[in-house]
């Protein structure tokens, strides 16, 4: 860890910036009359650095002169959890605020709190603790199995939540509110949600009937529901890693935000809903950005929920290799993989080719919203393989909906078309032989998409489906790394839970360190009601009282298209106004220009 390391002190943008001999770039302010925030990733300092959305929020609140914001992670040793810039323990913090993006990491939020001291649970903290908040990606998903720990949740982008939730803290502190007041005019901002505002009633897990939620009645002036805020014109907005180190995953990358958002609508995909619309930022800014990260000698690793969708992404690339510097996008659709991106990605040193058909078949690949043939899929394997890589990475989903035998061995006809007409010529070629490698996970049903209706299969049947796989495709040499059905169960209950998963969180961690699986035997509520129970379309759902601009109507309308394997074009930003977002009335949402000439 980088506490207590040396640090060397420079200024720059009105904050006083720390190199140490593990960091580049950290922030270090004298604590006197600031308001003082943990910025708490609930995992390790590797994971927790390699996340961009944290990255984002640590400037955000550290350009404000009046706060001083410190990185906390989860203690590698168990120990109390400390600040990364000055070694002060999580309790000591004013407002503590955690940046939540996986279901996995629910446990850790607790085991985090209670090494801090404090009360597991907002209603037992008071004005003598610090505050508790949280936002990110998990939030606009699903906040309800955590709402119970958390005095509040920041719903939306934080580079326009940070400022005005800021600037009512500081006036919280200059007029002296109590905790209650506080709460109450978070609740009363665009984006705040505080769960104790909130009446909520469920059906019962053990004989459902009717809707799901039975009540969710807001008091004292909290919204009916609440809006995720989101920026209109990213164009000018760029999010790079703002502190370097080695240490951390992707340590030799320097990553920047190419677009937020996604076009494309994949059924299965909580991030392509609640991230639209999507938005892209200038060519020009980019550029800037790339050259920063190379004249500090890393790689250039482009972020963005589907990279090739960037409208500049070729000059951009290009732009990078005159640079003298390298590039990875964080993915790439399968028709992008062409022969001039991937020689890019070659010279650069990359090795191998990671390809996401997702379903084994072009009917599967029609249901949840891919429009691609296996000939593509193959010719991607092809180009990438032509230009120097020599291994294969493949991702794809089990347990669909609708998904049959057939589409689980398309899978196998994939990765052995690609072994016998791609890698076997070119490692006679080259005199030596390339992987092929398959990672397949259960599907995960997510709210807000259209399949957040659905069940996940039972384990028994995706063992059957793994062991299919393997035993199709390990005697060819093909490894196959498939996701535990176990592991794929918690997740999808804290993926679609409700409050009552709080319960569950606090009984694993308090009884079996940690353990949810054991836990679940211990646990008063049937966990199949939110994991293999199919939900009714009109049932009121616990993250319905989110306003993510979508409606419920379009999502139901793209779940019946997917039955019936009906493809959805891409999202039409200049005309379309289908999902509730009305796109085309917002001239600040189209795609930025590129000028291939500067």
């Amino acid at each position: 860890m980088v506490a207590g390391a040396a640090r060397t002190p420079y200024k720059g943008a009105g904050v006083e910036h720390f190199d140490t001999p593990l960091e580049r770039g950290a922030v270090r302010k004298e604590p006197g009359g600031k308001l003082r925030i943990a910025l708490v990733y609930p995992n390790t300092y590797r994971l927790g650095m390699a996340n961009l959305g944290l990255h984002a929020v640590y400037r955000l609140l550290n350009a404000d002169p009046r706060t001083a914001c410190e990185r906390v992670f989860l203690p590698e040793d168990g120990g109390v959890p400390r600040s990364v810039e000055s070694d002060l323990p999580l309790g000591g913090f004013d407002v503590i605020a955690f940046s939540l993006s996986f279901e996995e990491d629910a446990g850790h939020v607790l085991e985090l709190l209670d090494g801090a001291g404090l009360p597991l649970r907002a209603a037992a903290r008071d004005g003598r603790h610090p505050l508790v908040v949280g936002g990110g990606i998990a939030v606009q998903i699903n906040p309800e199995p955590l709402a119970p720990f958390f005095d509040a949740f920041l719903v939306g982008e934080g580079e326009v939540l940070v400022a005005p939730f800021l600037a009512l803290l500081h006036a919280a502190v200059a007029e002296s509110t109590p905790r209650d007041a506080l709460l109450r005019a978070i609740a009363g901002l665009p984006g705040g949600y505080v769960p104790a505002l909130y009446d909520v009633a469920y059906s019962d897990s053990h004989a459902p009937e009717g809707a799901w939620v039975t009540r969710f009645v807001p008091r004292e002036g909290a919204p009916e529901r609440v809006r995720r805020l989101y920026v209109e014109d990213l164009r000018q907005v760029p999010t790079s890693r703002v502190v370097d180190s080695p240490d951390a995953q992707f340590g030799d990358l320097f990553l920047t935000e190419v677009a937020r958002g996604c076009l494309w609508g994949c059924r299965f995909c909580a991030a392509g809903f609640v991230q639209r619309p999507y938005r892209e930022v200038d060519l020009e800014v980019l550029r800037g950005e790339v050259k920063a990260g190379i004249e500090k000698g890393l790689r250039i690793g482009l972020v963005g929920p589907d990279t090739s969708d960037y409208t500049g992404l070729d000059p951009l690339t290009c732009f990078i290799g005159e640079k003298g510097g390298t590039f990875s996008p964080s993915s790439l659709r399968v028709d992008a993989i062409t022969e001039a991106l991937s020689k890019r990605m070659a010279d650069g040193g990359e090795r191998s080719i990671t390809i996401a058909p997702e379903a084994g078949t072009e009917r599967m690949r029609r249901v949840i919203n891919k429009d691609f043939t296996d000939d593509q899929i193959v010719k991607a394997a092809e180009n990438a393989l032509s230009q120097g890589m020599q291994h294969v990475k493949l991702y794809f989903m089990c347990g669909l909906p609708t998904e049959t035998d057939d589409d689980l061995l398309g899978m196998v006809r994939i990765a052995v078309r690609i072994r016998e007409e791609v890698m076997l010529p070119w490692a006679r070629k080259r005199g030596r032989m390339g992987r092929i490698s398959l990672s397949v996970n259960p599907f995960v049903p997510k709210p807000w998409t259209p399949f957040q209706w659905v069940p996940m299969q039972d384990r028994s049947c995706l063992e059957a489906k793994r062991k299919l796989l393997e035993r199709e495709l390990r005697p060819k040499g093909i490894d196959v790394d498939f996701f535990s059905p176990r592991e794929a169960y918690v997740q999808t209950l804290l993926s679609r839970g409700d409050r009552r998963c709080a319960d569950l969180l606090e009984l694993a961690h308090r009884e079996t360190g940690g353990d949810l699986r054991k836990a679940l035997q211990r646990w008063d509520e049937d966990p199949d009601f939110f994991v293999l129970r199919e939900a009714g379309e009109g049932e009121a759902l616990p993250w319905d009282f989110i306003d993510q601009g979508l409606t419920k109507r379009f999502l139901a309308r793209e779940w019946r298209r997917g039955v019936g394997a009906r493809i959805t074009p891409k999202c039409a930003v200049d005309t379309c106004r289908a999902c509730g977002l009305a796109c085309a009335d917002h001239p600040e949402l189209q795609p930025a220009v590129v000028r291939l000439g500067a």
